[in-house]
């Protein structure tokens, strides 16, 4: 499905498994329709992460230097476009994956949900489930969602880039690079770029990670759908 970014077998285990249960009657019609709600818009929110993260290398590595150079504004314009795209679809997917865990679980959704929100009322309602270990925010959130939160409703995180010449006396390689800012919200004119200095490998590399805890919390959800069916 995101090949060859993630394989992203457990989704793909865990739709078996609501397939072939879907008209047994063993699974609650209330978790069925959260399930079709839920899980299918996930899907569309990564697919689109992954849209914008291909048109955003495209620009990026297609787009001729002289040209960078004489439409600076448009290259940074579509940049940013894409950043953006990337960052709100990939954090959506992480809200809405919390939604999709709590029908599961048959627990009552709030009237706000954020990813942090399936953690907190799972702990709830079953302080000892082992899942929860998987619901803790991992190292790499907390940067994401500053990233995600500044753009989204701040400024603009793409205002730098840089044209890399590798000249080896018979041929000359060209290379572009924006960097991500250490602190979104630090002062344009005052922003250090030391903690991700390219920001095409820390798209890739966030994405492979929220791809892979997704995956991961998907397994532990099939392998006891095995075991003991829904709700969890």
């Amino acid at each position: 499905m995101f090949s060859p970014i993630h394989r992203f077998q457990n989704c793909q285990r865990l739709q078996r498994w609501f397939e072939a249960n879907r008209d047994t009657g063993n699974i609650p019609v209330a978790i069925l329709q959260g399930y079709n709600r839920y899980h299918y818009a996930l899907l569309h929110k990564l697919k689109s992460a992954k849209y914008h993260y291909s048109n955003l290398v495209a620009v990026v590595e297609e787009t001729e230097a002289t040209e960078m150079l004489a439409n600076s504004e448009s290259f940074l314009q579509q940049v940013n476009m894409h950043l953006d795209g990337f960052f709100y679809c990939s954090g959506s997917a992480l809200d809405i994956l919390a939604r999709e865990i709590l029908i599961y679980f048959n627990i009552p959704l709030p009237g706000r949900v954020y990813y942090n929100t399936a953690g907190e009322q799972l702990n709830i309602q079953r302080p000892a489930d082992p899942l929860l270990a998987r619901l803790n925010d991992p190292q790499w959130k907390a940067e994401f969602s500053d990233y995600r939160n500044a753009l989204t409703h701040e400024v603009l995180i793409a205002r730098n880039y840089n044209i890399n010449v590798n000249d080896n006396g018979m041929n000359q390689q060209i290379s572009v690079v924006f960097s991500m800012p250490d602190d979104p919200r630090t002062d344009f004119t005052a922003r250090t770029f030391r903690r991700n200095p390219n920001g095409l490998e820390y798209c890739q590399l966030t994405f492979q990670r929220i791809l892979s805890h997704i995956n991961q919390i998907y397994g532990e959800i099939e392998q006891r759908t095995r075991n003991t069916g829904m709700p969890l």
